[in-house]
């Protein structure tokens, strides 16, 4: 094999490769929520937010090229509810919903809800219902203790839990029905 067709296969599988990871990211964008289960978060994110860059030229075609496309420039949230305290879980969705610009949101360490003193923090079966069992439900109906009642509409909104393998397992319940289950495959 000459040092020419040597370059042409290690491309033609590098271009491969990156149109799996492209396909990987565009399964996880559906509308409403799921579980995109990966071994490291970082690689999945790093790949997500320069995918959905619109300087990020999509190299792959079909449904799943044009999906990964509809979702460029949309905006991105982070929230790490390993971090949240009393009434933040209500307050982030009830944040969410007064947005107009309907944002993808990432819902990282739901495996990893704070416990402790209720004064401090909510139960973390309440955190999990409301951050996950939530958008089972076409319309998400929840009240905020000082606005009051409020809704989201799950098909506005694209919901990412990114989770290592195993970790549903920690989760209070199990994945309600709707929400799918999608292994990320880094290349």
């Amino acid at each position: 094999m000459s040092l020419f067709n040597k370059d042409l296969v290690e491309n033609e599988e590098c271009f491969r490769q990156r149109i799996t990871v492209e396909e990987n990211i565009a399964l996880s964008l559906g509308l409403g929520a799921c579980v995109v289960e990966t071994e490291d978060t970082r690689p999945f994110l790093a790949a997500l937010y320069e995918k959905l860059s619109v300087d990020y030229t999509i190299l792959g075609t079909g449904p799943l090229a044009d999906r990964l496309r509809s979702q460029q420039g949309r905006p991105i949230l982070r929230w790490d509810v390993s971090k949240f305290c009393k009434d933040d879980a209500v307050g982030s969705m009830y944040i969410l919903s007064q947005r107009k610009d309907k944002p993808i949101v990432i819902i990282e360490n739901i495996t990893d809800i704070p416990d402790g003193d209720r004064n401090i923090y909510d139960d973390p079966v309440l955190v999990e219902n409301i951050l996950l069992h939530s958008w089972k439900d076409d319309t998400i109906h929840l009240t905020h203790p000082q606005h009051g009642p409020f809704q989201l509409n799950k098909w506005d909104y694209t919901v990412i839990f990114p989770v290592k393998p195993g970790d549903i397992a920690k989760l209070h319940r199990r994945v309600p029905d709707g929400i799918e289950l999608i292994p990320f495959l880094p290349r």
